[in-house]
């Protein structure tokens, strides 16, 4: 009952956007009208033509009914060209305007959300499943009508010339629609499996291809080959499913129409023989009549298996689209600039309830401050940056810039204010310029300006095509550390009050973290600045050390200050210092 409820809310949403484009739609339905018509009348031609102009040997009005006969065939051609035509396109209009929107939902989404879900599974429903959907428009719901109203016009048709023929040829319909219910909720069930085993294998896929270099480190080949081929035995197994019932399906549906057909010839040889009320032409139109019924009732079970599909799809689409996992943005706050006054006040935050990351934290970072923060693993130094720029929110507490409360400030415009490098620099599939530009107009001048500050700009130059180099996926064409200092070029272009490096540094050669300080100490002069680092060889120089452990700050102060102290930072810096004496 749930299933088949979220089934009936999943069409009504998709009629709704179909008759966005209601001149297309009344097309389809008219044409399906007009073809209907055709198709059912063109076996009473037959048998007139049979009837009449060959018994009387009639040969002009014999002609008459040809040309009439071949120009309904002309038509039901035309038609089901242009109902092909039309419900395609009807369905791929639908389709891509369900796809923007998902997209845009899935932009607005929480980085948990992502965290949680696997990438294959998400792009099973922005791709596969949506697919699927267009089959309930290019061969569903619409056709499904046409098909209706051909049926109930061929069994008018039926009655009309001999009710005892219609009688005869239709008993066979009750047993036809209990097999098509049969088969109808089977192939339900296989189809739900079928999408539910695509997107585990898509899942597993996408995660192995990422996580190549891993995989073949480790020596997993084998194993992940094994574990692939039984993923992918699975998949081809629900598919065996629905082709079994398929292929069971149809011959049952022909051998029930030769049932019919023969029924129909013995009885109305009967009545040909002992009472002489029934033609040959009749016999020969009812046999047209059955053969065209029972395609259209074949291809109104195929037809609702497709749509099965694509509403089994719909739901998914439909149960993304209505999830709350976007993050609240009902500040009003729109700042042209932020001095950088940072204020943590009593802030708790987990990412789960089970282990609490923050407990009750309080620090204070000043304006145009360059702020180290350190710590061991999972102190919650990269928490803050998280917080800070809300792809989390806290549980309680407050995060203030300039006095105002983060929430209070519009999503999009603190996320302008905020600069964030991280250990792991990304690059799209695409030019340098428009990395680094991110979509803005940027002349090429201020770029190149920027580069040379930060010290990229010869390298970039050396390429074939320069700034219009494409980088490849993720950025393979460079170094993870020019990488790195392109992503700083990318946010220098662009105005922030405050700057964020968050383990930036961590997988550089010492050349390019050189480079990459030189640049901090030119363009971050009066900015905020926030520096997550575990090696502290490379925070001495820094205004303020905050130094948290376990979710709190135990210290604060610059290097010499906190190496006074002798405190938790005292044993941290000698036990790198030692660590790295052992290793020369």
């Amino acid at each position: 009952m749930k299933k088949a409820a979220e089934n009936s809310s999943s069409l009504r949403k998709l009629i709704h956007m179909s008759w966005r484009y209601r001149g297309l739609t009344l097309s389809i339905l008219l044409i399906s009208i007009a073809l209907s018509i055709a198709t059912a009348y063109r076996p009473k031609l037959i048998q007139q033509a049979i009837d009449e102009p060959i018994s009387e040997k009639n040969f002009p009005f014999l002609l008459h009914l040809i040309l009439w006969i071949g120009l309904l065939l002309f038509l039901e051609g035309l038609f089901q060209f242009v109902l092909n035509y039309f419900s395609n396109v009807l369905a791929q209009k639908v389709i891509s305007e369900l796809r923007v929107k998902l997209f845009n939902r899935l932009l607005s989404f929480k980085l948990d959300f992502f965290n949680k879900t696997p990438v294959g599974l998400l792009i099973t429903r922005v791709v596969s499943d949506i697919e699927t959907i267009a089959g309930v428009f290019s061969d569903g719901i619409l056709l499904l009508f046409g098909d209706l109203f051909k049926i109930l016009l061929i069994i008018g048709m039926m009655f009309n010339i001999d009710a005892q023929l219609a009688i005869i040829s239709l008993l066979i319909l009750p047993n036809m629609y209990w097999i098509t219910r049969y088969f109808q909720r089977s192939l339900r069930n296989t189809f739900r499996e079928e999408r539910l085993q695509n997107a585990h294998l898509n899942s597993f896929s996408q995660e192995r291809i990422s996580g190549m270099m891993i995989v073949q480190l480790f020596n997993r080949e084998k194993l992940e080959y094994k574990t692939f081929e039984r993923i992918n035995y699975q998949l081809m197994q629900a598919y065996f499913k629905t082709i079994f019932y398929f292929s069971i399906f149809f011959p049952i549906v022909e051998l029930l129409s030769s049932v019919s057909v023969s029924a129909l010839i013995g009885y109305g040889a009967f009545r040909a023989i002992n009472t002489a009320d029934v033609s040959s032409g009749e016999i020969v139109a009812f046999i047209f009549f059955i053969y065209m019924l029972f395609r259209p009732m074949n291809q109104m079970s195929d037809r609702f298996n497709t749509m099965q599909g694509g509403l089994a799809g719909a739901d998914r689409i439909f149960d993304l689209l209505n999830q709350k996992f976007e993050t609240p943005d009902e500040g009003k706050l729109q700042p042209i600039k932020l001095k950088g006054h940072i204020l943590f006040e009593n802030v708790h935050f987990s990412y789960t309830p089970e282990e609490r990351v923050l407990k009750g934290l309080s620090l204070e970072i000043l304006p145009g401050e360059n702020v180290a923060i350190v710590g061991s693993t999972g102190a919650g130094k990269s928490t803050l940056v998280q917080l800070l720029a809300r792809f989390y929110d806290i549980e309680s507490g407050c995060i203030s810039i300039d006095g105002h409360p983060i929430k209070d400030i519009a999503l999009k415009n603190l996320r302008n204010h905020v600069r964030v490098m991280t250990q792991e620099p990304f690059l799209f599939n695409d030019t340098i310029r428009k990395n680094v530009s991110m979509g803005k107009s940027i002349d090429l001048k201020k770029i190149r300006e920027k580069a040379r500050i930060i010290g990229i700009d010869n390298i970039i130059m050396s390429l074939p095509l320069g700034y219009n180099q494409n980088v490849e996926e993720r950025g393979r064409l460079f170094s993870i550390g020019q990488r790195q200092l392109l992503t700083f070029l990318r946010a220098q272009l662009h105005p922030h009050s405050i700057l964020i490096l968050d383990e930036a540094t961590a997988s550089t050669d010492s050349y390019t973290e050189d480079l990459m300080y030189k640049a901090m100490k030119n363009l971050t002069h009066k900015k905020t600045s926030i520096v997550i680092a575990h090696r502290l060889s490379t925070v001495k120089k820094m205004d303020k050390i905050l130094v948290i452990n376990k979710g709190i700050l135990i210290e604060q102060g610059n290097h010499n200050d906190l190496l006074l102290k002798k405190g938790y930072y005292w044993k941290m810096y000698n036990s790198q210092i030692s660590k790295k004496k052992r290793m020369n």
